[in-house]
């Protein structure tokens, strides 16, 4: 399991290891909305060699105020769409690596909401990402769902 905060991650490993005898469960470290911290955690899970034939993307924040990440991004779009998108690309040849050595099929999984019909009305929508002026955190939550299905239209067939 990617946590953001380790405390609850582990709370959350042992009431699954309470229900599910034997199940196997890893907590690492992971802010999508860092950068930094998606390459780290992307390098450590990489150096576990453990395998990789499933990624839930399921972080996410919504109808913030308008705050920027530590790169300077509107922190919805960074933490819903950049961190899903930089880590999905940084594990994807883990992924092919695992589905090749295990003959089983990978799956990338983004979970959404209706969201993505929410955006911006005028031009495109990703013109708004850090504009303060226009912010709507509802439209800004929209735009990172609808880059999600972007991202995930151009991973068919990778």
């Amino acid at each position: 399991m990617a946590v953001r905060n380790l405390d609850a991650g582990r709370n959350v490993k042992e009431a699954i290891l309470n229900e599910i005898n034997g199940a196997k469960i890893d907590v690492m470290q992971l802010d999508l909305s860092s950068m930094p911290s998606v390459r780290k955690f992307a390098s450590e899970f990489q150096s576990s060699n453990l395998p990789l034939n499933i990624l839930i993307n399921n972080a996410g924040v919504m109808a913030t105020p308008f705050m920027l990440s530590h790169e300077n991004i509107e922190l919805q779009f960074a933490t819903n769409h950049l961190g899903h998108f930089l880590l999905t690309n940084l594990l994807l040849d883990t992924m092919k690596l695992t589905a090749r050595e295990s003959k089983r099929e990978r799956k990338i999984v983004n979970l959404s909401s209706k969201g993505h019909r929410m955006v911006y009305g005028e031009g495109n929508p990703f013109d708004h990402i850090n504009d303060e002026s226009g912010y709507c955190p509802r439209f800004a939550y929209g735009q990172s769902k609808l880059a999600n299905i972007f991202m995930l239209m151009s991973f068919q067939g990778v």
